[in-house]
């Protein structure tokens, strides 16, 4: 499955024909992003990563478009925010008359590393189902880290700000890990 890098990319769509495949990557990408699934057993994977430090403010639109029969398509999305930084996620599913068997999903998560940080994630993505014969899925959670987390890695002789530290070095790790099962091709790492 080929890995497409829209981090810097000036386009706003992505449409993917029949039977195309592909795993896409943004960091820190704000605004509106559509991915059209127009060709039956078209799949489409979107990694969104996201780390806000002092004020700055992300506002992104994942749009996952379900045109044809029998397609695919996920978005998993992570925020690590520390500062004053804020994340505000609005997802969207369309599935349209027609597309029977599509199946989508769409998690996002949201680390608070500061009690300035803020994170919206819409918990209420939306969805327009034209059809009867699909599946769907969402998940949002927004959190600091684990009380249950930090308080093991005390007990190992880890301070409060190293354990923080390994935490959110970890948040990232078992995606990145989904897209390297995903695809073959060597991707750079992502911080």
């Amino acid at each position: 499955m080929k890995v497409i890098d829209i981090t810097n990319d000036k386009e706003i769509m992505y449409r993917l024909e029949e039977n195309e495949q592909a795993v896409f990557v943004m960091e820190n990408r704000g605004g509106e992003v559509v991915f059209e699934l127009a060709g039956e057993e078209a799949e489409a994977h979107i990694f969104a990563f996201y780390t806000g430090k002092e004020n700055e403010r992300f506002s992104p639109r994942i749009i996952q478009k379900h045109l044809a029969p029998n397609t695919v398509s996920s978005a998993t999305v992570r925020a690590r925010l520390d500062g004053s930084s804020s994340f505000d996620f609005r997802g969207l599913v369309e599935i349209a008359k027609g597309a029977d068997g599509s199946n989508a999903k769409q998690d996002c998560r949201a680390l608070l590393l500061s009690a300035d940080a803020s994170a919206y994630a819409s918990a209420k993505p939306e969805l327009e189902i034209d059809t009867d014969d699909v599946t769907c899925s969402h998940a949002a959670s927004i959190a600091p880290p684990d009380a249950g987390q930090l308080a093991y890695l005390a007990t190992r002789g880890i301070s409060p700000g190293q354990a923080i530290t390994l935490i959110a070095d970890g948040f990232f790790k078992d995606v990145k890990e989904r897209i390297h099962k995903l695809t073959t091709e060597n991707m750079k790492p992502f911080n």
